[in-house]
């Protein structure tokens, strides 16, 4: 297949011109610092600068096709995406990735209640899916949900759901069918100020607070916040974590040096400057190598998703590249520093104040997001490839 990535016309020139232009003079200045990842701002103050942001964006009509139900011209999205990148603040807040699910499945009424608000910032969301015992393998999970009259009372327990301190909305999976396995899971719209609902954040080991774990008490859900129908949020969260897994994987498709030059010029290595050592400088294009192909297969799955012939495999497969590329390149990184790679953020002898440190820190739960890697693998495999299933342990009861 001919993997087609058409030069964006001339015309567009004077469209990027303006956004650069908006982007110069509206980009908000925050207190917290700027880290690699998706992370989440730890100061009420950064949480309001960002909303306004992203709401003048949207105002200013510069808006993402994955809020709308038009279809949006797809030269200004990429070039909208390229720039707000290059921009290093984030233009999608919270965790939208029920936006998948709402235009597949929701209501007219829910897709003009939630959609335009995500886009303008005004509603941020996160995602309760994972819990204590059930992460990668979601169709084990318990909270359930009970029908009484047209309300659902909600327990449970979920966790490690980005932006829940700040969010306005949830994008709940719980059990509500007396069936086993997915079949008995509904997604669900939860307003996050309802009574019952405590979010307690947890401090990573990066020091930053970019999860949390959500307790769920007798929360009460009305019968119209349910996504689809009961018994197919299985299909809707299927359906929008392909959302997630791209979205991990297209981290890997900006066009700047990763950073390993920079770093090796200005270390050392048995007595001189690192990048003057050849096994550096193979090492370091083997990464560049690598980072290429990974935008060649960003490239070849909006390829086919344009000409609507995408496979099980292809969100997994770039999820994977990506991932695992960027845990090695941060690997590297402290190699290369040698002792001062144990120096962290605000030791004054910490290279670039430990941004390579705190890189690598977080580059393992890139790994786990979306579903970790090893399950994506069994994906590929089974559904892909359709090789025998891998064998699953036997359940035992005392």
């Amino acid at each position: 297949m001919n993997v087609l990535v058409p030069e964006i016309p001339p015309d567009y020139d004077e469209y990027r011109a303006q956004l650069r232009a908006f982007i110069a003079a509206r980009k908000p200045t925050l207190k917290g610092k700027q880290r690699s990842g998706l992370r989440v701002p730890d100061d009420a103050d950064d949480v309001a600068a960002l909303r306004a942001w992203v709401r003048a964006l949207h105002d200013a009509g510069y808006r993402l096709a994955r809020f709308s139900l038009e279809e949006l011209d797809p030269y200004e999205q990429r070039i909208l995406k390229h720039e707000v990148a290059a921009a290093g603040i984030p233009v999608v807040l919270g965790n939208p990735l029920v936006s998948g699910a709402l235009k597949a499945f929701g209501t007219p009424d829910q897709q003009q209640r939630y959609l335009p608000p995500m886009s303008r910032g005004d509603h941020i969301w996160t995602q309760l899916f994972s819990e204590p015992n059930a992460g990668s393998d979601l169709s084990s999970l318990q909270t359930s949900a009970k029908l009484h009259g047209d309300t659902y009372v909600v327990n449970g327990q979920k966790v490690w759901s980005t932006w829940a301190q700040w969010s306005d909305y949830g994008y709940l999976l719980a059990r509500t069918e007396p069936i086993a396995g997915p079949g008995g899971i509904s997604a669900f719209v939860l307003d996050m100020r309802t009574q019952g609902v405590d979010v307690r954040p947890l401090r990573e080991m990066t020091g930053t607070t970019d999860f949390n774990e959500v307790f769920l008490d007798d929360v009460r859900i009305p019968v119209e916040n349910l996504i689809g129908v009961a018994g197919q949020g299985w299909v809707a969260a299927q359906t929008s974590l392909l959302t997630e897994r791209e979205s991990v994987g297209a981290l890997s498709h900006g066009g700047k040096e990763n950073g390993l030059v920079s770093l090796a010029r200005h270390h050392r290595r048995r007595g001189r400057v690192a990048l003057s050592d050849d096994s550096v400088r193979q090492a370091i294009g083997a990464f560049e190598a690598r980072k290429r192909i990974g935008a060649a297969l960003g490239h070849r799955v909006a390829t086919k998703a344009a000409q609507r012939s995408t496979d099980v495999w292809d969100a997994p497969l770039t999820k994977i590249w990506f991932s695992e590329l960027n845990l090695a390149i941060a690997e590297y990184a402290l190699e290369l520093q040698g002792p001062r790679g144990a120096l962290v953020e605000g030791d004054p002898e910490a290279w670039d104040d430990g941004s390579w440190q705190d890189r690598f820190l977080y580059a393992r739960a890139l790994t786990i997001a979306g579903g970790s890697n090893e399950i994506m693998r069994n994906m590929i495999a089974e559904r892909g490839l359709g090789l025998p299933k891998e064998p699953r342990g036997a359940a035992t009861s005392s």
